[in-house]
């Protein structure tokens, strides 16, 4: 039987069965066990498991822990194929982390293992499933050719959250009971990593729709800008990413050009609105807009990870020549993520309907309609060693060279 989805209600159907097969005793003391070989083996599980409980505790990304266990399992239990299953948000079991010792082996599940473990909410092992009354029926294990096995509920309380199935198909006896105590207790600690990545996930959320909603706000003021923010930050990932960024630095990123524009909050509807060029007066103020982004987003609680969101998103209008503002600072100044997104936010004005004129960097009186990319890219190109980093640019330039940004842009 091929992996599918399934639906863990139709457990409840199942009649009673036996009770867990005993083909091994469980860790025994120190002076019962019968040579230096088995306490050492012992002792190398236990040391195994131990390090990756530590390495779960440490993971943020589910499938990252998922795979990691299957991993570190195989390096004390030497099956032939591991499978973590997770519960969906449509109540069905869903393969997330597979291992197989033979490349390209389609997965075979048995639904019988698996229904049998959702009803009675505890382990099962099975030193040989064809001669087990309890399972030999099943067709699915006849036509995988499973012999061994060991199938663990990730249980938070008695809320069942997938499975951990373990098969040998080489070997009769190949786990033991100890074995299932070491995968029960590895369950119980994903259950719990599960929970609090979903809660993790859940104010993630929340906090990702606040931000998109506040960035919202700003560029709707004026219909012209409306969505601004968002293109800004979706290409300042793209190019960060073809620059090689990940991680935190990426999420950082994202939020700073998302919220890049707050401080115009604080210009007035007068100069923000205004239909054309800004006098003298009118431009500084405008200019005083980074400073009050920063102003206004060190008010925020960020993360840790997220802590230099306020800096990054006040530089976008920095020259790596020291002729920016609001502090005129340079090249070695400027982190690489705020040369991203000067870069970014630039393109999508150059390439968005204005209600100004803009102007090329000899100051030229260009067209307020939309620019063509290649006409945007010329102007970015010329300012290359003056305003912008000319790394930054290559990279835009091969992320608007992509088929998906080809199409977007037709």
């Amino acid at each position: 039987m091929k992996s599918s989805p399934m639906n863990t209600n139709d457990a409840a159907s199942m009649t009673q069965t036996q009770h867990i097969t005993q083909v091994d005793t469980k860790f025994l003391p120190e002076k019962e066990i019968p040579t230096d070989g088995v306490l050492r083996e012992d002792y190398e599980k236990l040391r195994i498991t131990y390090e990756l409980q530590r390495d779960i505790g440490a993971e943020i990304e589910i499938d990252s822990v998922l795979n990691r266990i299957l991993d570190r399992t195989f390096e004390f239990l030497k099956f032939d194929q591991g499978i973590i299953l997770l519960v969906n948000k449509k109540g069905k079991l869903k393969a997330r982390a597979h291992r197989n010792i033979t490349k390209g082996k389609k997965i075979f599940l048995s639904t019988t293992l698996i229904k049998h473990v959702i009803h009675k909410r505890e382990g099962v092992i099975s030193s040989d499933i064809l001669t087990d009354d309890r399972f030999n029926t099943a067709e699915s294990i006849i036509f995988s050719g499973i012999r061994s096995t060991i199938v663990a509920p990730i249980l938070q309380g008695n809320e069942f959250l997938g499975v951990i199935v373990i098969e040998s198909s080489k070997k009769v006896g190949a786990f033991t009971e100890k074995d299932l105590l070491l995968i029960m207790n590895i369950a119980r600690h994903t259950a719990q990593f599960i929970k609090n990545s979903l809660l993790h996930e859940e104010l993630r959320i929340s906090f990702d729709s606040a931000i998109r909603t506040l960035s919202a706000t700003v560029d709707a003021k004026h219909t012209l800008t409306a969505g601004h923010s968002e293109r800004v930050a979706e290409l300042s990932v793209r190019i960060a990413k073809e620059l090689g960024l990940n991680g935190y630095r990426l999420e950082t990123l994202r939020y700073a050009a998302l919220l890049h524009d707050i401080g115009k909050i604080g210009i007035s509807d007068e100069i923000l609105l205004k239909n054309g060029p800004f006098n003298d007066s009118e431009r500084e103020e405008m200019n005083s807009h980074p400073t009050k982004t920063k102003a206004i987003l060190e008010k925020f609680h960020f993360p840790k990870m997220l802590r230099n969101v306020p800096a990054i998103s006040a530089l976008h209008h920095e020259r790596i020549d020291g002729t920016g503002y609001p502090k005129g600072l340079t090249d070695s100044d400027l982190p690489l993520e705020a040369k991203i997104l000067s870069v970014a936010d630039v393109f999508d004005a150059l390439t968005s309907l204005r209600d100004y004129p803009k102007h090329d960097e000899t100051g030229k009186s260009l067209e307020c309609d939309t620019m063509s990319v290649s006409q945007a890219v010329a102007i970015l190109e010329k300012g290359t060693g003056s305003q912008f980093d000319a790394t930054v640019v290559g990279a835009l330039k091969k992320c608007l060279a992509s088929p998906e940004i080809q199409g977007q842009n037709k």
